[in-house]
């Protein structure tokens, strides 16, 4: 059976990525957070660096000028130790320079003392110039307190730049440092800051510097130094967390973005493994519709695609089953016909009446296959521009010539009601009169002598309105939403006259193919009916607007 066939789902090409939508979207979704995860950590990261190092130099900044107010007070007596400090400084030029001048003055002294007695007086050396430690004990003291509260490396000059005392080395190994930006910017009693590598220690530094000044006369300066690996070393560890806080919301990005993406994919897998059972010939297949999104609309139009398909085939089985057994029943009394003159029948009478039922048959089988033929062209046909506007009431008083006749010889009340003149529609006429003749065929083989049959026409709103009613059996009411389906009939709710008495084939296709022409000439066709009371088609077209 149709229904047990498997179909498969075609091979799918491409990266593997490319076969999966689920795929995509994680990891569309994935990158797409990565890289804004990254940006924000980048750019936090330059933020808090840039405050974190403006913060450092403006509390290493803070440090040395309460340092330099410190040694500036002049209730704190370091005025003293800087006086010291300058008069060595002054005592080892001058004593350098008298160092030089003794040199000379011993060579004449050896060359005299050659050619004096031994009552002549010893030679007398100058002492040399004291150490300064004395002077500068108090500021290498305070220069090491400063060190362990700020954790940076204290340095104290002079006037001129020369280290006075270094908490961190020893401040005769140390160069000038009056050209030093921080220094010369300490000069000009302004902030500023520099990084550079020490020398010292070959790491990069920070350095800030404030004057000690008295009286507008500047003393010395306070240098505070601190390595940058201890600035950013929180930093670091800021960013560190970042991270690790950055990998836990991917990871529960990337979870997050697997679980939506399997809600979006699943519904489409089932619609694929509906769309294989439906192919397989499984027309009962339904997909569930859990959301009101647009996969949701997805969903429901293909639920209801489904069943318009398994309406449709079950249509086209009915459709066969039918034709079949309208063709067999000709071509059977055909065959049984001929097989019985084929045979021999001596009666002349019974041979004529076969030849005639022959006949007959053969009539019914070609006018069936003109209707199914028209048909097929319907169905074919492509709906396009509707033809040039014209004045159907010509056309419809020549259906009522023609027909009249035919409809009175039945027994039948024919009425007409057509007005003087009927707007223009943009229809095919001969496709119109088809409808007409068909409808008005209908009424007369379900129409019992001694009833009436109606067709008029009015314009309506901006609608011209075609009617044919008539007075007979009527359609019960579950036959109603069926009477336009192709080879539906109503025989056992209607007194069906011979169908040699009417133009129809009597296989029910004429209400199909009505039904089919009204709506290619973007009409619409209602019908009303009550049981033992009549029925009313009404066929209505827009009217031209031009």
């Amino acid at each position: 059976m149709a229904a047990d066939r498997r179909v498969t789902s075609p091979e799918r090409g491409g990266w593997p990525w490319q076969r999966s939508l689920q795929q995509r979207i994680v990891l569309t979704y994935g990158v797409i957070f990565f890289g804004v995860l990254a940006f924000l950590m980048v750019w936090v990261g330059r933020i808090v660096y840039a405050a974190q190092l403006s913060d450092a130099e403006h509390n290493l900044e803070l440090q040395a000028y309460l340092a330099a107010n410190t040694l500036e007070d002049p209730l704190s007596g370091y005025n003293a130790e800087f006086d010291a400090f300058a008069r060595w400084e002054s005592s080892e030029d001058t004593t350098e320079s008298e160092e030089d001048d003794h040199d000379d003055e011993r060579g004449d002294r050896r060359d005299h003392a050659e050619g004096e007695d031994e009552g002549d007086h010893p030679t007398v050396l100058p002492s040399t110039t004291a150490s300064p430690s004395p002077a500068v004990d108090r500021l290498q003291q305070l220069a090491r307190v400063y060190a362990t509260d700020t954790g940076a490396r204290v340095t104290i000059l002079d006037a001129q730049g020369n280290p006075v005392v270094d908490s961190q080395f020893v401040a005769t190994t140390l160069d000038n440092q009056i050209d030093e930006r921080e220094v010369q910017t300490a000069l000009r009693s302004e902030e500023m800051h520099d990084v550079r590598t020490d020398p010292l220690t070959g790491v990069s530094t920070l350095f800030v510097a404030a004057p000690i000044e008295q009286s507008n006369t500047i003393l010395g300066f306070v240098r505070l130094a601190r390595p940058l690996s201890d600035i950013t070393r929180g930093i670091w560890a800021l960013l560190l967390q970042l991270f690790a806080l950055g990998l836990l919301a991917l990871t529960l990005a990337t979870v997050l973005g697997y679980w939506i993406a399997r809600r979006i994919v699943r519904p489409v897998q089932k619609l694929e493994e509906a769309s294989l059972a439906i192919a397989g010939g499984d027309f009962s297949q339904q997909v569930p519709v859990e959301s009101h999104d647009e996969i949701g609309a997805l969903g429901g139009a293909f639920n209801h695609m489904a069943e318009q398909v398994s309406h449709m085939m079950t249509q086209q089985r009915l459709f066969v089953a039918n034709a079949s057994h309208e063709l067999r029943t000709p071509l059977t009394n055909i065959k049984l016909r001929s097989e019985a003159l084929l045979s021999g029948i001596d009666d002349a009478d019974l041979s004529q009446r076969y030849l005639r039922e022959i006949d007959s048959e053969a009539d019914r089988l070609g006018h069936l296959a003109a209707t199914l033929l028209d048909l097929s062209r319907l169905d074919a046909a492509v709906d396009g521009k509707n033809g040039d506007p014209v004045d159907l009431l010509p056309m419809l008083h020549n259906v009522v010539a023609a027909q009249r006749l035919r409809i009175e010889q039945n027994g039948l009340n024919f009425h007409v009601e057509l007005p003087p003149s009927l707007p223009s529609v943009r229809v095919w006429p001969e496709q119109i009169e088809s409808i007409l003749v068909n409808l008005l065929d209908n009424a007369l083989k379900y129409t019992p002598p001694g009833q009436s049959v109606t067709l008029s026409a009015q314009a309506i709103a901006d609608n011209l309105q075609i009617v044919v009613a008539d007075t007979g059996n009527g359609i019960p009411a579950e036959d109603l939403p069926h009477i336009f389906e192709r080879f539906y009939r109503v025989d056992k709710a209607r007194s069906r006259r011979s169908a040699a008495q009417s133009q129809s084939s009597g296989v029910g296709l004429g209400l199909s193919i009505v039904k089919t022409l009204v709506e290619q000439n973007g009409g619409r066709i209602d019908v009303q009916s009550t049981p033992n009371a009549g029925t009313v088609f009404m066929v209505s077209f827009p009217v031209n607007s031009r």
